[in-house]
């Protein structure tokens, strides 16, 4: 019997020089009781295969993406193909993408959506908002944590309202970038009359 059976937290590194083996995602499935997946790298080059060849586990209810290596329809595809997905946490940033592949391309998100969201850094962005807002079944995360620049204040207020109904907890952590030396903001604020 394969000791596969008692693995619950599946860590798998998708980003650096060494590239995750083509058969990888093949063996995943052989992990049936993972309750979550990350999926971690930075500065290195896309997984081989598309999200939509990966074959993972149906009994993951927790996705964490933390790389640079794979973009956001990618990250969609991996999404649609877990039906019990609960908790997402999505920091960093995601790599670059052609924005004309995103309208479309009818994937259907049916997780649950009703735990705890974490979005940090270039993850609070337009595109990833309208995404999740976009979910036919909506939003019903209980817990939601987000980690951005303030300008970027209005995205976190439309998630917020997407997740209403079953909101118990927002917490936000915003960062605002300030001048370190009074006289050139003063400068940069003036008005001309």
């Amino acid at each position: 019997m394969s000791p596969a059976r008692y693995v619950r937290n599946l860590r798998i590194w998708v980003g650096g020089e060494d590239n995750v083996p083509e058969n990888l995602f093949e063996l995943t499935q052989r992990f049936s009781n993972v309750e979550k997946i990350s999926l971690m790298g930075h500065d290195g080059v896309p997984p081989l295969q598309r999200p939509l060849l990966w074959r993972l586990p149906q009994s993951i209810t927790s996705l964490a993406i933390d790389t640079d290596t794979i973009t956001l329809l990618q990250v969609r595809d991996v999404m649609a193909h877990l039906p019990n997905l609960d908790d997402l946490s999505l920091s960093g940033s995601l790599a670059a993408m052609d924005k004309r592949e995103l309208p479309g391309i009818g994937t259907v998100l049916r997780g649950r959506f009703g735990g705890k969201l974490v979005l940090c850094d270039g993850c609070v962005h337009e595109d990833i908002i309208n995404m999740l807002s976009e979910i036919p079944l909506g939003l019903h995360f209980t817990d939601v944590w987000i980690h951005c620049t303030g300008d970027r204040l209005p995205l976190v207020v439309h998630l917020a309202e997407a997740c209403s109904k079953a909101l118990v907890r927002l917490v936000m952590h915003l960062t605002f970038f300030t001048f370190p030396f009074p006289f050139l903001s003063s400068f940069l604020h003036s008005k001309t009359i």
